[in-house]
Order: structure tokens, then C-alpha cells, then sequence
């Protein structure tokens, strides 16, 4: 590897200035000689002098990698980390190839930290075990350079690490171990960030069956989006506090998040969040007051939600096909239900990974329905395999009750 000498007299050539005119009056020519030569250490003062004369960033001299090539960088790989929204693993493996030249060289600058973040987040997503040193890295490294902020975000990625592999108190340690960190230190953080800190925390108390803890920190950030009228992560929010009243049998709580939802919705003009309550609905009269009629008055949406996400078009057609099959269409219904996707790598709350498990044991009713026993046995103990690990809900005893029936009717033949 070129020495920083060797760098110096290199450029010096190519510039075609003498070792007098590069020196100027700030050293001697002398000095400058022992510096190329490598028998004298050059004062940041005179690194810099030197880097203003030859007309190259001080990263060049160091042989570290110019800001703006870093940049440049930062900006392309955020464009692929944030666009693949469907966790697919070409976009983490390109992430990874494009940031892997520059690991050994990267400077402590904003820039850096967040090509380590891309790097971290491309990592884990591919199941690579090396992770950790890489954001350790990053995480000292805003500290450095006293970008807390950034801090606390390389923290949220940190915990989404976990919460994705259903490590929930894990993630859930590390979200609390930050909150407690911002507050003694006093580090200044902006309003969207607190907001993720927060709705993190709330989401993972309730992972675990701290529910009171958790409608807490949601509470907290709602208060919070109010008082400084921010409408970032509110649907998620209200969503969050609607399915809690829900399960909670709270019909006051659960009406007054529906007519907030649909009062963003209106304001905001927004489609998807209009859509979001009808599936709400449906799953309401669906799971909780078994009022099927009332959950037809709300199918025909198909068309417009198949063409808007992927996930909410999921949820539908389930409660579409649980709809079907409470009024007797059960080869409708089946047929509804074999459309169904396995669940995808973007859910992974129990309450959503329960709900969504509930499909194999509603198409395991239709095979019992059609006398296919054990073929509704087999669908069964998919759904028993899923929520097993995770909390309960009423997802997990409508599960396991269904298959207690099942194996009990087998038993009997």
C-alpha cells in the first residue's frame, strides 16, 4: 500500500510543483522532502495546507474514500434498501456488493454510518451471522461524530432485527435500553424518530402480553402526533388501538379509532387508508360479533384492493373467505382460501401472524365440511404449529379449539 509520503510526492508530479512551491512559506522545503520520504509525520495543520496546494480533499492524502464518492453511494444504495419493500434478497445481495469495497476505508462522516446501516439491515435480511461487528461499527460511529439521531435509528434497525426473527423481549430490550439511554443523556431527537422509538415499544409490550404497557407507549405517541400535529405513523397508530379494543371487547374504543381512521382518510384522500376500514370491519363482524350478514355488506371490494398492496389484498380475501364459509358456501369459500399466499415475510406481530394463521384452520373446517378428515386434520396442525410459540389471543384459542375438535371427531371414527 502507498504511504502517505509516497501519496504526497506522487501528486505533487502530477501536478508538476517542485518540492518549493508545493512547501510555500507555511514549511520548509527540508521538511517537506522528510515528509515524502516518510521520516516526518505531517501536523493535521499541514496535511491540510498541503491538500489545499496540490487541490485534494485531505481523505485523498489519507487514502481515505472522498465525501462526495461516498454520497453518491449513500444515495444509490438507500434508493434500492427502501424500495424493496418485498424483503427480496437481490436488492440486500447487490446492497452488499456495492458497499463491500468501501468497508475497510470508510471514514467517521454521517455518510459512512448510514452506508453501515444499508449494510447491517442487507445482512441481516440475508441471514448472514456477521451482522453485529457492522453495526457495533455504525453505532460508535454516529456516537463519534455526535449524530444521535442516526444513533437511535441504527438502534430501531437493531431491534427490528430481532422483532423480525420473533425475538420479541429481545427487541424489546433493546428499544427500552435506548428510550432510557435518550433520557439520561438529554440527546436531542426529532419528533419522527421519538415516534418510532415509541410505537416500537407499544407494539412489542403487546407482542409479549403486556398489554397495558403497551396501549401506554401508543397512547404516548398519539399524544405526542397531536401536539405537534403530525400525521406521521397516526393510521398505524389508530390501526394498532382499533385491533386492541377489539380484543379487548372495548366497543367505545373501537368506534371512536374506526371514525378517526376514516376521518384521516377522508382528509388525507387516501384510498388504502379507506380500505383499511372496510377490512377492520369485516374482521370485527367476522371474529367478534359473528354477525356474517353484516360482514357481507362489506365484500365487494376486491377490484380496487387487489390493485393497491399485496398485504391488504391478503387480509381481505381471509376475512372474505371467513365470511363465505359462516353462511354455508364452504366450496366458495375453500376455493377463496387456496388463493391465499403463505404468510409473508413482512408480518410478524403475533397478532397479525395468528390472525393470518387462522386461514389453515378455516380451510381444514371446509375439507371437514367435505368429509376430508385427515386432510382437515393435516391443515389444522399447520395453524397449531404457527401460534404455538406466540401468545394468546383469540386467533390462537379459535386454532387450537378447532383442532382439539378435529382430533377428537378422528378419534371417534
Amino acid at each position: 500500500m502507498e504511504s502517505l509520503g509516497s501519496r504526497i510526492r506522487t501528486i505533487r508530479k502530477q501536478k508538476k510543483l517542485t518540492l518549493a512551491t508545493l512547501a510555500g512559506e507555511h514549511i520548509t522545503k527540508g521538511m517537506l522532502s522528510l515528509i515524502e520520504n516518510d521520516k516526518a509525520n505531517p501536523s493535521m495543520d499541514t496535511l491540510q495546507y498541503l491538500a489545499e496546494r496540490l487541490q485534494v480533499d485531505v481523505s485523498s492524502l489519507l487514502e481515505e474514500v472522498p465525501i462526495t464518492e461516498l454520497r453518491e453511494l449513500s444515495e444509490k444504495v438507500k434508493k434500492i434498501y427502501d424500495n424493496n419493500v418485498e424483503f427480496e434478497e437481490a436488492p440486500y445481495q447487490e446492497i452488499i456488493t456495492l458497499i463491500e469495497p468501501y468497508l475497510e476505508k470508510l471514514p467517521a462522516c454521517y455518510e459512512s454510518g448510514k452506508l453501515l446501516f444499508y449494510y447491517t439491515g442487507a445482512q441481516s435480511h440475508l441471514k448472514m451471522n456477521n451482522w453485529e461487528p457492522t453495526l457495533e461499527r455504525g453505532l460508535k460511529m454516529f456516537k463519534e461524530i455526535n449524530m444521535m439521531n442516526e444513533w437511535v435509528r441504527f438502534q430501531i434497525l437493531h431491534f427490528s432485527i430481532y422483532f423480525y426473527e420473533h425475538q420479541y423481549e429481545q427487541a424489546l430490550n433493546i428499544a427500552i435500553a435506548t428510550e432510557a439511554e435518550v433520557k439520561r443523556e438529554h440527546y436531542i431527537i426529532d419528533t419522527i424518530t421519538t415516534l418510532d422509538l415509541l410505537y416500537i415499544i407499544g407494539i412489542s409490550y403487546l407482542a409479549i402480553n403486556e398489554q397495558k404497557k403497551g396501549m401506554n407507549y401508543i397512547e404516548q405517541a398519539l399524544q405526542l402526533s397531536k401536539e405537534k400535529r403530525l400525521f406521521y405513523k397516526i393510521e398505524d397508530i389508530f390501526r394498532v388501538a382499533c385491533f386492541q379494543a377489539m380484543i379487548d371487547n372495548d366497543d367505545a374504543a373501537r368506534e371512536y379509532y374506526i371514525k378517526k381512521i376514516e376521518q384521516y382518510a377522508a382528509f388525507t384522500e387516501d384510498k388504502l387508508s379507506f380500505l383499511y376500514t372496510i377490512i377492520i370491519q369485516l374482521h370485527y363482524y367476522n371474529s367478534f360479533t359473528h354477525d356474517y350478514e353484516k360482514a357481507l355488506e362489506y365484500l365487494g371490494h376486491d377490484r380496487e384492493i387487489e390493485d393497491t398492496n399485496e398485504d391488504l389484498a391478503l387480509f381481505y380475501c381471509f376475512e372474505k373467505g371467513k365470511t363465505l364459509y359462516h353462511l354455508g358456501q364452504f366450496d366458495e369459500a375453500l376455493v377463496t382460501f387456496e388463493k391465499l399466499k403463505e404468510i409473508p415475510n413482512s408480518i410478524h406481530h403475533p397478532y397479525d401472524l395468528s390472525m393470518l394463521a387462522e386461514k389453515y384452520s378455516y380451510k381444514s373446517l371446509c375439507y371437514e365440511q367435505k368429509g376430508q378428515l385427515s386432510k382437515a386434520l393435516e391443515e389444522a396442525k399447520k395453524a397449531v404449529d404457527i401460534v404455538d410459540p406466540l401468545i394468546d389471543t383469540p386467533y390462537k384459542q379459535f386454532i387450537n379449539k378447532t383442532y382439539a375438535s378435529l382430533c377428537k371427531k378422528v378419534d371417534q371414527l
